[in-house]
């Protein structure tokens, strides 16, 4: 899905939690929340913070020339496990 976003110029970031298996897709953009739990892709529940401080570096890597597959690792010392 994000290829075919993409194909229409609209730019588009991944936050993923499996690297693995992302980067066998080889995503435009992409970011990954080091530490983060599965089911906790922008943080924990009602964690504002933490939640805010990930969508903006997803925000941040549209600004950024990627290649395509790299999936930068991001960390949020906010996020407690």
């Amino acid at each position: 899905m994000q290829r075919g976003i993409e194909a229409q110029g609209i730019p588009t970031t991944l936050i993923t939690l499996d690297v693995e298996q992302s980067s066998l897709m080889r995503p435009p953009r992409a970011i990954h929340p080091k530490g983060f739990e599965f089911g906790h892709s922008l943080g924990k529940p009602h964690d504002k913070q933490t939640q805010r401080k990930v969508l903006e570096a997803a925000l941040f890597e549209l600004l950024e020339k990627q290649e395509p597959g790299h999936i930068h690792e991001v960390d949020f010392p906010s996020y407690n496990k």
